[in-house]
């Protein structure tokens, strides 16, 4: 070995500045369900039929989409999770108007995020940071397991929180994010 490598890995440059898992780090990708929306939804301006309304002439073409998360043993920082999924009781916390555009198709037991987490050898509490890309149902929504907890980090960059916040105080994209989970107390 170099000794420049012996230099990097003993520390010399920072994990967070070199890029690069240090040894040791693993990861597993967890399947948390499957969600069906209109193909059209996530174009701006697309139009878009519910679940509601599938027997009915105009209805478009629907596809599953499924919602993961990541799980990262890093030797140093612990357990990370990355996404959260929609969450065990998604139907009822979101409401039957998200309910009817995001239609959850398929869920199984195994789908459930503490499910998933204990099918890698780890368990939920063993988690100590979460990363949130955005707070969407599909990608924030099982953070109600965490709302109790004040030994886990929740990240999520601040311009998606701030537009969480301003969403929920004057009710713009009713649905989309949820109050109860945007609590400064996090």
């Amino acid at each position: 070995m170099s000794a420049m490598q012996r230099q990097f890995d003993a520390g010399a440059v920072p994990g967070h500045i070199s890029n690069v898992c240090p040894p040791g780090t693993k990861m597993w990708l967890l399947e948390l369900g499957w969600l069906e929306a209109d193909e059209g939804f996530v174009i701006r301006g697309g139009n878009t039929s519910l679940l509601s309304t599938a027997g009915q002439s105009f209805v478009n073409k629907r596809r599953a989409l499924p919602m993961y998360a990541c799980l990262i043993e890093h030797p140093h920082e612990g357990l990370i999770l990355w996404e959260t999924g929609s969450g065990k009781d998604y139907p009822e916390v979101w409401g039957p108007q998200v309910a009817d555009v995001f239609s959850r198709i398929r869920y199984d037991p195994k789908h459930e995020l503490r499910a998933a987490v204990e099918a890698t050898g780890h368990k939920l509490e063993e988690i100590k940071k979460i990363i949130i890309g955005h707070l969407h149902l599909d990608h924030a929504g099982g953070l109600d397991m965490f709302l109790d907890r004040k030994d886990v980090e929740i990240w999520v960059h601040d311009k998606e929180l701030r537009s969480a916040f301003w969403s929920v105080a004057t009710g713009a994209d009713v649905g989309v994010y949820l109050e109860h989970y945007l609590k400064l107390g996090l």
